[in-house]
């Protein structure tokens, strides 16, 4: 099972999956996000972590990857799991456009278009995974 990460500064979109991706909910991004990571990844007996890492349109890394990156080394100290970064860019906007051709008012307060930025987000991972040899961003520690 691998756990998909819609990392947001309020808000963190969830995803679980194998082979596909399915909804995981959100969280509070607050000092207990980490540990409640944690012990969901023990629950599902995860075996790896992907967090969208929002890449601007010229190839450079958004503002928030610096705070992306020191969540994933907490996390990965904490799990011992390793840490997958998938290539973002409109995943939260790509969200909005699916709920809104399912008749579901997307309301950036839900959480819904979280959780489903971090479906997309684990959806390309295993794309790419598919295609071809994946290496973790930050090894596992334990």
């Amino acid at each position: 099972m691998y756990i998909g990460i819609d990392f947001g500064l309020k808000r963190i979109g969830l995803a679980f999956g194998e082979s596909f991706a399915f909804g995981g909910g959100i969280l509070e991004n607050n000092d207990e996000a980490v540990h409640r990571i944690a012990e969901i990844a023990k629950e599902k007996e995860a075996q790896a972590v992907v967090i969208g890492m929002p890449i601007r349109s010229q190839g450079e890394e958004g503002t928030i990857a610096l705070k992306i990156r020191n969540f994933a080394k907490s996390l990965n100290a904490v799990t011992g799991l390793p840490v997958y970064f998938e290539a973002e860019q409109f995943t939260s906007v790509e969200a909005e456009e699916r709920l809104s051709n399912s008749g579901i008012r997307a309301e950036r307060s839900s959480g819904k278009v979280d959780e489903l930025a971090a479906i997309t987000i684990l959806e390309q991972f295993f794309g790419r995974f598919r295609d071809g040899e994946v290496e973790p961003d930050i090894q596992q520690t334990n």
